[in-house]
């Protein structure tokens, strides 16, 4: 009896041990890219599952995005009453989840080119961050296939695929090349979250609890509206643009972004206003639009006042200026000009020539009492000195008939062009 219970506990010990990690994150608050997220057991999957999986992670990582520890609680079993019919998935349906209702559209792709197809596929993903389904032909000879894209970098997307996110296997979000689709032309539709809000019956969580439903309808639920990594100018050259940056984002759907430049008398000079009607928003969007480079001189309030289906906010207020472009400090230092030589002799050359801006240019010349350039020698440059020793080769005083000259050094960058020496010279 005894050798018979210590078998059955050798025997459950084993079996836990087999088990993925994935399957024991019940009630634990992960990160939407865990791989826990996108994992499904043998026991859960039925034969075709490949899309209803990728679904159930959609709603899953939507959960997590709005602070939910419930996730777990959408399997392929919960979802499939309400999300399939004959093993296919509804054009349109909804799902609850604690406390939330997921209402899940399909679209059709329209792009004729690879690289079409990766622009549809991330602007989807600025409209649903927490990802979208994708369905097309796979790798093999198995037929379609339904993997959950979850982002686009670098123009590379990135997928979670249930036929790598099962039984024995866990390798979580990939690169679209590993998985085992063709490349995205051969995607046809997807599905995706169209709207969240309460589920019916629900109550709206107390002030101070996580995150839930992104509509109008939860009108008991305060707005998150932020934003995270914004660029803000503080002094502008004039003529020179100013590169916008940062992502707005909100437990509600952002309605209206408006940036906007106002001067010193409170007249707004710059306005550009986007209505994008989605969770976040990347304010690089209206990059283009806002052109810093049309402003003259003067102070100025760079603001952003965002609106989504609770509150408007100004979330930035910041004061800059536009100056002048600053002066160049061309000069040139420790040269060496001849004052008179033998004809026939040599003279060498010295110098350093500084600006605090990119030195391109540098022309040495010998000029006759007519103003005819008798020698000419030139340097393109890249950085903000140059030594003019550089040129004592190509500048021959040995060649010179006897006369009067002027010696010249003339240089340019990235302001203005000058001419830095001009000194009257004799060859005897």
């Amino acid at each position: 009896m005894k050798k018979r219970i210590l078998s059955i506990l050798i025997a459950a010990s084993l079996i836990i041990c087999a088990l993925p990690v994935a399957s024991f994150a019940a009630t634990k608050s992960v990160s939407v890219n865990d791989k826990a997220v996108v994992y499904v057991p043998n026991s859960e999957y039925r034969s075709g599952d490949c899309i209803l999986t990728s679904t159930r992670s959609m709603i899953r990582r939507a959960l997590i995005a709005r602070g939910s520890k419930k996730w777990s609680s959408v399997t392929n079993k919960t979802l499939r009453k309400d999300a399939t019919i004959f093993g296919l998935l509804w054009h349109n349906f909804t799902h609850n989840a604690d406390g939330l209702a997921f209402n899940v559209k399909c679209g059709y792709f329209k792009g004729k080119t690879e690289k079409e197809r990766i622009k549809e596929f991330q602007k989807l993903i600025k409209e649903h961050p927490e990802g979208v389904v994708v369905w097309g032909k796979r790798a093999s000879i198995y037929g379609e296939h339904g993997i959950l894209l979850t982002g686009v970098k670098n123009g590379v997307p990135y997928a979670a695929d249930s036929e790598h996110n099962r039984g024995s296997r866990n390798v979580g979000i990939e690169k679209w090349s590993k998985t085992s689709m063709y490349s995205p032309l051969k995607c046809t539709q997807y599905w995706y979250i169209n709207k969240i809000t309460l589920a019916k019956g629900a109550k709206a969580p107390k002030k101070g609890k996580p995150l839930t439903a992104a509509s109008s309808s939860s009108t008991n639920v305060a707005s998150t509206l932020k934003v995270s990594g914004a660029t803000i100018p503080s002094s502008v050259i004039v003529g020179k643009p100013f590169v916008i940056k940062g992502v707005v984002e909100s437990n509600y759907r952002i309605t209206s972004v408006n940036i906007s430049v106002v001067n010193s008398n409170g007249k707004s000079v710059i306005s550009q206003t986007a209505k994008p009607n989605t969770w976040v928003y990347d304010l690089s969007e209206l990059d283009y639009k806002v052109r810093f480079g049309t402003l003259s001189q003067g102070s100025y309030k760079y603001k952003v006042t965002v609106k989504d289906e609770k509150k408007t906010s100004t979330l930035i207020n910041a004061s800059f200026k536009v100056v002048g472009k600053p002066k160049s400090s061309l000069a040139v230092v420790n040269y060496t000009a001849p004052t008179s030589i033998k004809k026939g002799s040599p003279f060498i050359l010295k110098g350093k020539i500084s600006s605090n801006k990119k030195i391109t240019k540098v022309t040495i010349q010998v000029v006759d009492t007519k103003g005819k350039a008798v020698i000419t020698a030139s340097s393109a440059n890249k950085s903000k000195s140059f030594n003019i020793a550089k040129l004592d080769l190509k500048v021959r005083f040995g060649i010179l008939a006897k006369g009067t000259y002027y010696y010249r050094i003339t240089a340019t960058d990235t302001a203005q062009t000058k001419r830095l020496v001009n000194k009257k010279f004799t060859v005897k």
